[in-house]
């Protein structure tokens, strides 16, 4: 019985003590035809790791992944470096860390960058994980692979369509302008033709004076 104690204690301890690989929780739920970022992290309390490698799995009718982001990275010696298919719905990485390795929580691994394409329920899935130690032996002390279950909401509604601007028979300013240009021009021409005839009238008056003066 007391072996049995010992023996689940020593086991929870190793669990305690072994690395951790998952996605950190989202904030709120992406909501389809949106753009949104998961980051992958690991813990390491119990001793220092230097390498990690990793395949995560995604729906493909729900999501496709559109960037990768090794920004704030943990790892800087790339064995694989991060690439990922849409059409099967994978991401692959491998990467080490440099003497003395890492130990800690919340190390960051990746920043993916995903579009939702559909609304529903979606998960992120763990397909092969490692974390090894950096004992000079590459032993795997990995011990928990955190998937991600989430909501992907319905998209924003598409915005009402702007109205198409009136003819320009309905704008009464143009309509308005129109008329006082229309006024304007008959205005002009009442006056050349009144200046037309003054000025014929005082040219016929003229010649009929000329005429009476050779006559006299």
């Amino acid at each position: 019985m007391f072996a049995l104690i010992g023996a689940l204690a020593l086991l929870a301890q190793a669990q305690q003590l072994g690395a951790s690989l998952y996605i950190s929780p989202l904030t709120e739920n992406p909501r389809a035809l949106s753009n949104f970022t998961v980051t992958i992290k690991a813990d390491s309390l119990g001793e220092p790791v230097n390498a990690v490698r990793g395949v995560l799995t995604f729906p493909r009718d729900r999501l496709e992944i559109i960037g990768i982001s090794k920004i704030g990275s943990i790892l800087n010696l790339w064995v694989e470096e991060p690439r990922f298919s849409n059409v099967d719905g994978t991401l692959k990485f491998q990467g080490g860390v440099p003497n003395p390795g890492f130990m800690g929580s919340g190390g960051t691994v990746l920043h993916v960058i995903f579009r939702a394409k559909s609304a529903g329920a979606t998960s992120l899935i763990w397909k092969e994980g490692e974390v090894l130690a950096n004992d000079g032996k590459g032993t795997n002390i990995l011990t928990g692979l955190q998937n991600l279950d989430f909501f992907v909401d319905e998209a924003f509604a598409a915005q009402a369509p702007e109205k198409a601007s009136p003819a320009w028979w309905q704008n009464p300013l143009i309509i308005i302008n129109l008329i006082l240009l229309a006024i304007i021009f008959l205005i002009g021409v009442v006056f050349l033709e009144k200046t037309i005839l003054n000025y014929h009238d005082r040219h016929s008056h003229h010649e009929s004076h000329d005429d009476g003066d050779q006559h006299t």
